[in-house]
């Protein structure tokens, strides 16, 4: 099998989990649609009070992590953990302008190590193409990452080395 066919499948394969993700996310939401819109409600007070920072909850073994983030434009639509891969997906809807995603990743849920156990730059993609990604923050607890997107994005990808609680 030459490379480019081994891309094509892969790019393929990473196509259908995230449909299938968007499928089980638009479930999810028209399911409880209910409660989202007071959640919804809650968190546009507080963005407009705390830099248009809000908060998604990421279900992991049953456990919701609330994850922080803020958008320069578009609308994350869900956040999705694949631990078999340490990675986060986040489905994000971008159909006006280029933009940017700021992300708050806790330790506990992704962190990418390298050698000693020093931090290493993490992986990120944009529908399965490098990113450009700046880490904005590094604290013990916690770090954050600013992830530039192009319009019509729908697929940021995460990739660490600690496997997801």
């Amino acid at each position: 099998m030459t490379d480019n066919h081994k891309s094509k499948m892969q790019y393929s394969k990473m196509l259908i989990v995230a449909l299938s993700i968007q499928l089980i996310l638009l479930t999810v939401f028209v399911s409880t649609l209910l409660p989202i819109q007071s959640i919804k409600a809650q968190n546009s007070t507080a963005s407009t009070a705390a830099n248009s920072n809000t908060v998604s909850n990421l279900i992991v073994d049953g456990k919701s992590i609330p994850i922080k983030y803020s958008m320069t434009t578009g609308k994350l639509l869900g956040i999705v953990a694949d631990k078999d891969k340490t990675t986060l997906l986040m489905i994000i809807s971008s159909p006006v302008d280029k933009g940017t995603l700021r992300i708050e990743l806790p330790r506990n849920v992704i962190d990418d190590k390298g050698q000693g156990n020093s931090d290493a730059k993490f992986t990120v993609r944009e529908d399965g193409k490098d990113a450009t990604v700046r880490e904005v923050l590094n604290n013990p607890s916690t770090r954050v990452l600013s992830i530039d997107f192009n319009k019509d994005a729908r697929l940021l990808e995460i990739v660490g080395t600690l496997t997801p609680p």
